[in-house]
């Protein structure tokens, strides 16, 4: 019976603890949601839309220095004024079903690979595939999760197309359409 007893105190005891923790943590999410309320209010704080995955139209994008998977070394210059970029991940379903859409665009594309960029998140196993497709069409690069490519570049999810002007983002979304209308609507006006 003293076993019952113990064992009945044992439990009251942790959910006595769990409760407390659970206060703690409410609290704390209230402080916070107060913070980010002010934060918001004075300007400091600018909500991202939730469906941006790298820099936003009107950004200035990052500088970077990578090396291609032929060994050659490539910043943003590279590729001249009008970059066209593309980011994947060997992991990811809408990946895969973007990649034919720019692989295609990419081979049409004025300039050529010279003037197209893709960049495939994860290990060089992982990318084999994914870069044997990209690379007749694209300069590619391989690189680890949050990688200088994405820091500079802001992205936050996969896939991931921009396309720069004078090292600013003109088109940014993570479908790959209207980063190609964009592309294509520049020559005509010009």
């Amino acid at each position: 019976m003293s076993y019952l007893a113990a064992a009945i105190a044992l439990i009251g005891l942790l959910a006595a603890l769990n409760l407390l923790f659970t206060v703690g943590v409410v609290r704390r999410l209230r402080d916070q949601s107060a913070e980010l309320a002010a934060l918001r209010e004075s300007g400091q704080a600018k909500p991202r839309p939730v469906d941006d995955v790298a820099l936003p139209v009107g950004a200035p994008a990052g500088a970077f220095a990578a090396t291609t998977i032929d060994g050659e070394p490539v910043t943003l210059g590279t590729f001249g004024e009008r970059p066209l970029v593309g980011f994947f991940s060997p992991r990811c379903t809408p990946c895969k079903e973007q990649l034919p859409t720019f692989v295609k665009y990419a081979a049409a594309r004025p300039g050529g690979r010279d003037t197209v960029l893709a960049v495939i998140v994860g290990t060089e196993e992982e990318a084999q595939e994914t870069a044997e497709l990209l690379r007749p069409v694209a300069t590619v690069v391989v690189e680890p999760d949050a990688g200088p490519l994405q820091r500079a570049l802001g992205v936050t999810g996969f896939p991931a197309f921009l396309l720069i002007e004078g090292e600013t983002v003109a088109a940014s979304d993570y479908v790959f359409l209207p980063v190609a209308d964009r592309d294509l609507a520049v020559p005509a006006a010009g």
